[in-house]
């Protein structure tokens, strides 16, 4: 089973390399939603500082999305999507690395992302750079399970663009507001075990969503 999910997941790593066109998608989109942060918000450094969790999250979510919009829109294009689930795989194989794929692809723009916030919002963020990466990783994992899931329900309808943020943004608020608190407490000083209710939080929440969409999967590309 690590094998198959190491060759969908290398399958989609290597089409996105190959056009680019997913990275740079959303890495402008982010720097978009930055600039226009930046100069709507007020000058004073300390009223940027108090937003700066809210504006990472925001474009973290607005930005993963366009990643998770991609997700089965190749096979899909290309007439593939048939020989994918005919292939002698198991569909949890599929799933697993569709979402791994977007998991690397989200978190290759946090990377960029968090110095660009830390240099326009809250210029002591890039010391924490290591602790940010570890909280987007595992925000990462519940938003990449849920939006990998809810792509696959999705690809073959009309507005799907539209119908997956309004089917993923109501299921992701107990993440975002763990995430959210659990950022404020990183940039307050006292780290992750600052908040150490929300990150338990977290994890559960990564961990049952992880579970359901793993067992669902199945049933809904057959749908």
């Amino acid at each position: 089973m690590i094998k198959e999910i190491y060759y969908i997941f290398l399958k989609d790593l290597k089409l996105d390399l190959r056009s680019k066109q997913n990275f740079i998608s959303m890495l402008f989109f982010s720097i978009i939603i930055l600039l226009v942060f930046a100069f709507a918000l007020p000058a004073e450094e300390q009223k940027r500082e108090l937003l700066t969790p809210g504006i990472y999250w925001v474009t973290f979510l607005l930005s993963g999305i366009l990643s998770l919009n991609k997700s089965f829109q190749i096979e899909k294009e290309n007439s593939c999507i048939d020989a994918l689930l005919l292939a002698p795989v198991s569909r949890g194989s599929i799933f697993l690395g569709k979402m791994f794929s977007n998991v690397v692809f989200v978190m290759t723009i946090q990377l960029i992302l968090i110095p660009l916030v830390g240099l326009l919002f809250h210029h002591g963020l890039i010391v924490y750079f290591l602790e940010l990466i570890f909280l987007s990783f595992i925000t990462c994992l519940g938003f990449s399970s849920l939006g990998t899931l809810l792509s696959g329900l999705t690809t073959d309808l009309q507005f799907k663009e539209i119908l997956l943020p309004i089917l993923l943004f109501p299921l992701l608020v107990p993440i975002l507001l763990a995430s959210v608190n659990i950022m404020q407490s990183i940039l307050a000083g006292t780290g992750l075990l600052g908040e150490s209710d929300w990150v338990k939080l977290l994890i559960a929440f990564d961990a049952i969503y992880l579970i359901v969409t793993y067992l669902t999967f199945e049933f809904v590309v057959e749908f």
